[in-house]
């Protein structure tokens, strides 16, 4: 309680403080700080010989914010603080230190040189900079002079990239007196509202009805080491998320963050609100991630953060997303290991906490299961009839009645319990405020303290792998496959990321996320062929209960070529359907309605519209060992044909990043007419 009367008090005060800055361009302790440290200039100028006041080059540079050409003219001054200060950082390799390079996201390119991956320009105080760490160090040591801000920041270089001030003064040894020092009261505010000694990394699990984090996603939160748990929701968060207009079509959606039509931005805001906006307080899991990080460490991080606040980047769906540029963030912490550089191509939000524990950087994990699934929990521990009255009672008005039923008052206890958590739900995922009761919720709550009984505390079983424990995302497939006499190996590979018949720990048993996977196939006296291309296959098979009633779903836009003799096939496939599970290790029943859309030259009408109803079971019987059955009644419209397909498929894990499979596939116009496919694959994960 203690703590959280000082946090509200720190938050007035950087309100009251600190909102004014934000408010407004120039403020008066701007012009304190800009007459002092005119002031201080002057000196220094006068001191070194040079001419003092408006007439004076380096100061007229500084002010206009040309540190290129401060940089230059302070060569004419070798006796200068900014010469000497340049000089001291050249015989260093200032430029060249890992944690410089990491300060503004410097990499390698291909071809030689180095390239920031921030694209906004005013972060950069040398025209050169995105492009030249050399310079830019150069530049910022001038434009630690500046007493004046350089538009469009509000605030002069020194109390707006105060991570670089601090490292600059850290390993600038003597030569640092030289270093101006100015007074910034809103990263002060800043600090002390957001002093953190323990930083937690949170990862909502995947789940592909979002698509901004189909992959899942990952937020840092800002805890305190011995803080009560219960106060977490109301912590300060930072999260790297694209700037995305809220008319923006949904095509423009999925062109845009593909190909980096988006802006990338930090953003501070409380923890719950962060959880709220991708739909993760009420009904996806999470894990966290408690850091293993030192209070200088966590400070270093922090700082940066204030700069990266002003920052933006190209946001690449597929790599520089939130996991990405979290990686890189962190990385101020420990600049010797780079290891965003690990991902020079795709990174896949998961794959970055393994990059994270494989450093030795992760000291705990901790579950956290959803509302939705305390929920799912408790209903399994009652009767039908004490389930079917909760639902009675939340989705009903005032007074609250039980049905004419006869319960004791333990079940009574136990189905207001149960409605309070679905209410408690639905505010949530409604955007009811996370500490305000609803008047309902406070209607059900005063009939539950009116009975004395006390009921038994819902423990959720926590899984046996996290998330970073699964499989790795990508894939090498072998295979040797059988189709109307004629075999051929197949080869595949799938950068990304888990379908139903690989290892479930870590990844669930009802989502599968196909996405780029790309097919060889190899037959005997033939060249190798392109088999099958996927650019996109989901399927989300979410089961239904009395509280919930979501919607399962498939989309599959895919090239298949069976058979070297073959022509390819191009289709586009979505569907919807509704799925129910007796209890968590039990088999998921399942039947959707899929239509697609294909080109095929073999047929006589090549585009044909096909529907197709898919019932289904999947099921994992004992730990390791998966199984998939499908029976497919189909009608190719254009080309008026019954098309009828079944699938039998079984998966087995020979440990975490190794798995067997075997499948039988038929396809025909009459169940008596198949033509079947056996294919057995070795699996590979990393």
């Amino acid at each position: 309680m203690l703590d959280f009367l000082l946090r509200q008090v720190l938050l007035w005060t950087f309100l009251v403080v600190a909102l004014p800055v934000f408010a407004q361009d120039r403020i008066s302790y701007q012009r304190y700080t800009a007459t002092t440290q005119r002031s201080t200039l002057t000196g220094l100028i006068t001191r070194s010989g040079g001419r003092s006041g408006r007439d004076d080059p380096l100061q007229v540079a500084l002010t206009k914010g040309d540190f290129d050409l401060a940089v230059r003219l302070a060569h004419s001054r070798p006796e200068s603080p900014l010469s000497r200060l340049l000089q001291a950082a050249r015989e260093a390799h200032l430029s060249k230190q890992p944690t410089w390079l990491v300060l503004l996201h410097y990499h390698k390119r291909a071809l030689g040189g180095w390239r920031s991956e921030i694209d906004a320009p005013y972060f950069f105080m040398s025209d050169e900079g995105k492009d030249n760490p050399s310079r830019e160090l150069e530049a910022t040591l001038a434009a630690m002079f500046a007493t004046q801000p350089r538009k469009p920041m509000r605030l002069t270089p020194g109390c707006r990239f105060v991570a670089r001030r601090q490292w600059l003064k850290e390993v600038l040894g003597n030569a640092s007196r030289d270093l101006p020092e100015p007074n910034c009261p809103e990263f002060d505010a800043y600090r002390k509202f957001f002093a953190s000694d323990e930083l937690t990394l949170i990862f909502p699990a995947a789940h592909p009805n979002s698509p901004s984090s189909a992959f899942g996603h990952t937020l840092l939160r800002l805890d305190h080491e011995h803080q009560d748990r219960a106060v977490h929701m109301l912590n300060q968060s930072l999260n790297f998320a694209a700037e995305v207009p809220e008319d923006v079509s949904p095509i423009t959606y999925a062109f845009s963050g593909i190909a980096g039509g988006f802006k990338g931005k930090f953003r501070i805001l409380p923890y719950h609100i962060k959880l709220r906006e991708y739909g993760q307080v009420d009904n996806r899991d999470i894990w966290e991630y408690t850091l293993e990080l030192d209070q200088y460490q966590i400070d270093r991080i922090l700082a940066h953060a204030y700069e990266m606040l002003i920052a933006w980047y190209d946001y690449y769906f597929f790599r520089e997303n939130c996991a990405y540029q979290l990686l890189s963030l962190l990385e101020v912490a420990f600049p010797e290991h780079r290891l965003s550089e690990e991902f020079p191509w795709w990174s896949i939000p998961v794959d970055t906490i393994k990059s994270l524990d494989e450093a030795g950087l992760i000291r705990h994990r901790r579950y956290e299961g959803s509302l939705g699934r305390k929920i799912r929990v408790r209903q399994r521990s009652l009767s039908s009839r004490q389930v079917e009255a909760a639902r009675q009672i939340a989705d009903s008005n005032p007074p609250i009645q039980f049905p004419k039923e006869t319960f004791s008052q333990l079940e009574k206890a136990e189905i207001l319990d149960l409605s309070s958590d679905y209410l408690r739900f639905k505010r949530l995922n409604q955007g009811g405020q996370v500490t305000r009761l609803s008047h309902r919720e406070k209607t059900v709550l005063k009939n539950r303290s009116a009975i004395r009984t006390a009921t038994q505390d819902i423990s959720l079983p926590i899984p046996r792998f996290s998330p970073d424990q699964g499989h790795g995302t990508a894939r090498v497939l072998g295979a040797m496959e059988s189709r109307e006499g004629v075999n051929q190996a197949v080869l595949q590979f799938r950068p990304a990321y888990h379908d139903f018949l690989d290892p479930s720990p870590g990844y669930g048993d009802n989502i599968s996320i196909d996405f780029g996977s790309v097919s060889v196939g190899i037959q005997p006296g033939k060249a190798p062929f392109l088999k099958e291309f996927t650019l996109l296959d989901i399927q989300s098979v979410e089961p239904r209960d009395r509280f919930f009633k979501p919607i399962s779903w498939r989309t599959r836009v895919a090239w298949t070529r069976p058979q070297h003799s073959r022509k390819t096939r191009f289709t586009l496939l979505g569907g919807g359907g509704l799925a129910w599970r007796a209890n968590d290790n039990g088999p998921l029943f399942y039947v959707f309605a899929d239509g697609s859309l294909s080109h095929d030259k073999s047929l006589a009408r090549q585009i044909p519209l096909s529907l197709d109803l898919r019932p289904g079971i999947l099921w994992e019987p004992v730990a390791g060992f998966r199984v998939i059955t499908e029976l497919i009644s189909g009608r190719d419209l254009g080309n008026h044909l019954s098309i009828w397909k079944t699938r039998l498929a079984t998966g087995f894990a020979l440990g975490p990043n190794l798995s067997l499979s075997a499948e039988y596939s038929g396809q025909g116009e009459a169940l008596d007419q198949l033509t079947g496919t056996v294919r057995m694959a070795l699996r590979v994960y990393f």
